[in-house]
């Protein structure tokens, strides 16, 4: 039997193969209650793609790659960032070490197995962020995959829809998308840009 992934992310078949043995359940729901800050406190969330890299499985950056997750450092170095959250996969981890050489955050990468489940990570980075990262600055370095057709997308995306997110995910390279968790109302969200254009937009 054919399974309905797309092959396009190292862990889309990881993804396929606990799918079809039963590990993931059919794949969680995603949750849908509003996500709040505690009371008193503002979360704030920074989400982007891991910048560009290599073809082949679970590649490094490329040059032009490098050169973004620099660019990234340098448009969070006064931010306080006080946590990164990524899969566990070579191109995301690059991206994040510019930013970890100058500051001092709390790492949390989720393992390939967690990663398999979009959905059920991305309600446990939601439920995370507002009980351990309360009124931090959190960034979330994703990816596109892995993809189960009309089972899960991507964490991005899943992330993205599970905060509150309508309307297109941070999907391009020099995607920078804001998230401010509120005590008291929705998330509201800013869209823009940093790094300059991809070659692989």
């Amino acid at each position: 039997m054919r399974h309905p992934c797309r092959w396009g992310d190292f862990l889309c078949g990881l993804a396929a193969a606990a799918f079809f043995s039963g590990g993931l359940g059919g794949c969680t729901p995603l949750d849908t209650d509003e996500v709040r800050s505690p009371l008193g406190t503002t979360t704030r969330v920074v989400m982007v793609r891991h910048a560009e890299r290599d073809e082949g499985l679970d590649p490094p950056l490329n040059e032009e790659g490098f050169v973004r997750a620099q660019a990234l450092a340098d448009e969070l170095a006064d931010d306080g960032v006080t946590a990164i959250y990524y899969p566990n996969l070579l191109r995301n981890r690059q991206t994040a070490e510019p930013l970890v050489e100058i500051a001092d955050p709390t790492i949390r990468v989720f393992s390939t197995v967690e990663s398999g489940d979009t959905k059920a990570m991305a309600n446990r980075f939601a439920d995370e962020i507002v009980t351990d990262h309360a009124g931090g600055v959190i960034l979330w370095i994703g990816n596109t995959g892995p993809v189960i057709e009309g089972v899960q997308e991507g964490n991005l995306q899943e992330v993205y829809r599970r905060l509150g997110g309508t309307g297109d995910p941070p999907l391009k390279y020099s995607d920078f998308y804001e998230i401010t968790i509120h005590d008291d109302r929705a998330p509201t969200f800013v869209e823009r840009t940093y790094g300059g254009t991809s070659s692989l937009d």
